[in-house]
């Protein structure tokens, strides 16, 4: 007889995310008042205490509460929720500058934060009548948005029946919303559609998956989301397709050209910013450090050989390499939806490679400097291993593999079709 008692102790308990209450909304006054510089200029003042309590975050398992309500009250959430519903509608140039702010105090809050914001852009995406729920009151939406494995869709009057049991779903700890994909079966000959679902939070089943349980952006709160048999009206639903051409109902809904973009494309971007903010706080952090460290068994400070001057100008010139090729990519993904040429695979192929590469660049930089910065920087009471842990476990993410999306556009270089759908 099989012995089951294991897989039940075993078995993840469910989690109580820390949805938004009726505390911590900035006014329509304050937010109207809100400029991009602004909310820069309070994240800034804000990175000592994100940075201090870096360390509590990770073994919260997501943001501590503190960080969390400081940074809301700094407006960086209404960053892309729509002017029509009452927020701030500033674009991706200024959001990413300012994102790789908290990412340089706190990748793994970073990642949490710059997702959550982002994704008030893709609830911009949806039709009129979601809208209206999403942003109701002018508060803007909190929720992650996941994929991975996709659940399955079964279209029926006025909506579908959606299962899933998704994973990576980070930030959700702070959520009151989810939006997660599903593959719709073919009908006839038909191939298989995907789509974007949203639904309450309170639907679903949040599990403790992910607390002690990660190497690295432990604080992110990417726990599994879980949803059975549940009812979503057609209203909140987008098609994969149209996300990937610019061309859902928010799309038609607003003006800006920003809600055009096409979302893997400006994926890619998002899931950068962690490890570029990182990799800028260790060259931040090695250069303070080698003024005074010294060569072992000497008074010879390693901030006076030229080893560790040209190590150092060497790491800065990559992650600035990086910053660079982020903010202009950023900049080209926004010119082509505001020019109609979404439909330009070979720039979109490109772009995704590049983005990938910035962030394997920025990456590269911080191994090289965390490898001669003594072995110090590996207790675990450092900042510099948990910015490495997290950087690598960040450039996992499959938008971040390089090797692939480099194979994709070399693939599209030669007249091949594409592999993958990430471009």
């Amino acid at each position: 007889m099989t012995d089951l008692s294991v897989t039940t102790a075993t078995a993840p308990k469910t989690l109580e995310p820390h949805a938004p209450d009726e505390f911590g909304w900035l006014t329509p006054a304050q937010v109207a008042a809100l400029t991009p510089e602004i909310v820069r200029e309070r994240i800034v003042a804000l990175k000592p205490m994100i940075a201090e309590y870096a360390a509590e975050s990770e073994q919260l398992g997501y943001p501590h509460p503190i960080v969390w309500e400081a940074i809301r009250a700094t407006g960086f959430f209404y960053h892309f929720m729509p002017k029509v519903y009452g927020g701030c509608e500033f674009g991706p140039e200024d959001f990413f500058i300012t994102a790789r702010q908290i990412c340089e105090a706190c990748a793994s809050t970073g990642w949490a934060a710059t997702f959550l914001a982002e994704h008030n852009w893709f609830a911009a995406l949806y039709p009129k009548q979601a809208q209206d729920q999403f942003f109701a009151n002018g508060r803007y939406f909190m929720a992650p948005a996941v994929s991975t494995p996709p659940g399955q869709a079964i279209k029926v009057p006025g909506g579908y029946r959606v299962s899933a049991h998704w994973k990576w779903g980070s930030g959700v700890m702070h959520s009151d919303w989810n939006i997660g994909m599903a593959i719709v079966p073919p009908e006839g000959d038909a191939p298989p559609s995907v789509v974007w679902v949203a639904h309450p939070l309170s639907d679903a089943q949040v599990l403790d998956t992910w607390r002690g349980q990660v190497a690295g952006l432990a604080a992110t709160g990417s726990n599994d989301i879980v949803v059975k048999d549940l009812f979503i009206p057609d209203h909140m639903a987008v098609s994969a397709a149209d996300l990937t051409m610019g061309t859902t109902p928010g799309a038609k809904l607003h003006a800006n050209p920003m809600y055009r973009m096409p979302t893997t494309a400006f994926l890619s971007l998002v899931t950068s910013a962690p490890t570029i903010g990182a990799a800028r706080s260790v060259v931040e952090m090695f250069r303070e450090r080698i003024k005074t460290r010294k060569v072992t068994g000497t008074q010879t400070i390693v901030g006076e050989k030229a080893s560790y001057q040209s190590m150092l100008g060497k790491a800065d010139v990559m992650v600035r390499t990086a910053e660079m090729v982020h903010d202009t990519l950023t900049r080209e993904v926004l010119e082509r939806a505001a020019n109609g040429q979404n439909h330009d695979v070979a720039a979109r192929m490109a772009s995704t490679a590049q983005n990938a590469f910035a962030s394997r660049l920025a990456r590269d930089a911080l191994r090289m400097l965390i490898d001669n910065a003594g072995a110090s920087v590996h207790m675990t009471s450092d900042p510099f291993q948990r910015m490495a842990r997290d950087a690598n476990v960040a450039c996992g993410h499959v938008i971040q593999d390089y090797e692939q999306l480099s194979e994709q556009h070399g693939r599209n270089m030669l007249g091949l079709p594409p592999l993958t759908r990430f471009f």
